[in-house]
This record gives C-alpha cells, sequence and structure tokens, in this order.
C-alpha cells in the first residue's frame, strides 16, 4: 500500500492540503506530477469565473486517484483575451513564467515527469504555453531526464464529447462546459440567469472563437500592426448553445475524459525512462510573405 494512503482523513493526492511529511514519503516511490491549469474568466452568467479551473482541478484529483498520483495546485495565471467584469488576465508572457517556475521549483524537489492538464483553450495563451514549455527543455538543464506532457482535456473523450462540441462550434460556456460544471459543482451553475449576447453578436462568436475580439489600426496598411481586444458590444460572451447541457451528460462527459487521460498518463508513464532520443522534427514553413 502506497505510504501516503493510510488514513481515510489522509488529503492525498491534493498536494496543498499535504504536509511536507507526505509529500516527502511520496516522492521516495514516486516522481510523478499532474498540473491543473486553468484561468478565471468570463463564462457568461450561468457558470462560474473558474469554470476551466474548476474542470482542471476537479478532473485532475479524480486522475490522481485513479493513477495514485500527485496533483499540484491548479495554475489560475492564464491569459483570457476577455475584459468582462471579474476576468483576470495575465500576459501570456507572465504565464510561461509562472508554469516555468512552478515546474523548476517541483524539479529541484525531485519530481520528473509532469503532466500538464491544460483546461483553457484561448489561441494566444496555448502559443505561448507550447514555445515556454520547448524553450525550458531546451534551456534548462534541471529537465535533462524530466518529462513534460502537455495534455489539452479536448484531446480526451468519447466521441459525443469535446468532438462533437467542436463540431458544433459549441466552444465557451455552451453545453459540453456547462454540463461538465453541473456535474462536478452543481452547486455553481445558475440556469435560471442564462442569458446570450443578441445576434448576430451570437452567431458570429459560435462561428469562430476569437470573433470576441475586433481590430483597430491608425493606418490601415499591412505594416502597421493592429490594436485587438474584444469587441465593446459583447456583454455575455457566450459561444455555444447551453440550452442542451445536462448533468447526465456532463457526469458521461467528466468520466470518459478522465478514462483516457488516466490511460495515457499510465502508457506514458510505462515508457518513460529519462533519456532523451531523437525523434522525427520538422521546422516551421518559412514565414516571409
Amino acid at each position: 500500500m502506497p505510504t501516503t494512503s493510510t488514513s481515510q482523513n489522509n488529503p492525498f493526492p491534493v498536494m496543498e492540503r499535504m504536509t511536507v511529511k507526505l509529500v516527502r514519503e511520496y516522492l521516495a516511490r514516486k516522481q510523478s506530477i499532474i498540473v491543473p491549469i486553468g484561468i478565471i474568466e468570463q463564462h457568461g452568467y450561468h457558470l462560474p469565473l473558474k469554470t476551466d479551473a474548476l474542470i482542471a482541478e476537479r478532473m485532475g484529483w479524480m486522475m490522481g486517484k485513479q493513477l495514485d498520483m500527485l496533483v499540484a495546485p491548479v495554475i489560475y495565471s492564464s491569459f483570457s483575451g476577455g475584459g468582462l467584469p471579474g476576468t483576470i488576465n495575465i500576459s501570456p508572457a507572465v504565464m510561461s513564467l509562472v508554469v516555468s517556475d512552478t515546474l523548476l521549483s517541483l524539479a529541484s524537489q525531485g519530481f520528473r515527469n509532469f503532466y500538464l492538464f491544460l483546461c483553457h483553450g484561448g489561441s494566444e495563451n496555448g502559443r505561448a504555453l507550447d514555445n515556454a514549455l520547448k524553450l525550458l527543455l531546451r534551456t534548462n538543464p534541471a529537465f535533462s531526464k524530466a518529462m513534460i506532457v502537455l495534455m489539452p482535456v479536448w484531446k480526451f473523450g468519447s466521441a459525443n464529447g469535446w468532438k462533437q462540441a467542436i463540431a458544433e462550434h459549441d466552444w465557451h460556456a455552451g453545453w459540453l462546459e456547462t454540463s461538465m460544471v453541473m456535474a462536478l459543482a452543481p452547486d455553481w451553475v445558475r440556469m435560471q440567469d442564462l442569458s446570450l449576447d443578441p445576434e448576430p453578436l451570437l452567431s458570429m462568436q459560435i462561428e469562430h472563437p476569437d470573433n470576441y475580439q475586433h481590430a483597430e489600426k491608425i493606418v490601415d496598411d499591412a505594416m502597421v500592426v493592429a490594436r485587438q481586444g474584444q469587441r465593446p458590444d459583447i456583454q455575455v460572451g457566450v459561444m455555444g448553445f447551453p440550452k442542451k447541457a445536462s448533468p447526465e451528460l456532463g457526469k458521461q462527459l467528466v468520466d470518459s475524459c478522465v478514462r483516457d487521460a488516466c490511460q495515457k498518463i499510465a502508457a506514458l508513464e510505462a515508457k518513460a525512462d529519462g533519456i532523451y532520443k531523437e525523434v522525427n522534427w520538422t521546422p516551421d514553413p518559412i514565414i516571409l510573405t
């Protein structure tokens, strides 16, 4: 039996509830950790600002229990791009430093396999995170034997989950996220306050998740950098169809995502030997046009 699971009151696998002694005992037998990543941002009038972080945190705990693996505190420092009340925007550059420093701190304690469970899909945030992790491995010798795995939640689950939601353009605060929060924290959902932006704003946001933005230039020239931001006429920010949500669907979505993510982690754990080997690599396209 694991030394960190000897009591019913033991807080494992939730790292922030554990003590130095319990983490030290865990590290003596395993050096892998799940790192949930979310954000505090607008999710309409019916879902909490913590939606992405809540999904990352609660599903991370479920994965940790099934895998007997420690789960780090959820990282809230992310870039949304939205600007409605309650949204906290951390610049992508700072976000990348927060994640990098978090991993460096854990690596200095002896952790070696890092499973970043990403539950916020902002395009600017995603690009910055991907670049930061590649540079971390490239430049910091503390990670010479470490494995970093970036696991976006939308890569997991059954066909009627993220794949279907993406096909239907249910991007943000729609039936998928609403259903998941209904399953994970039903008291946090306020369907009585459900509201949508009027047309054509609603259809624009459903058509593409970055259509919530608009661009401005002092001079409309290809070489002038545009200033982008949230359209001032957007007041709710739902990008999907939340009326289709249900707690039953949410449980199915959560269970299938957790199952698939656990299978992926278990497979990687079985192969991870701390030795880097040559793999196929193709440089990004040259952009000079």
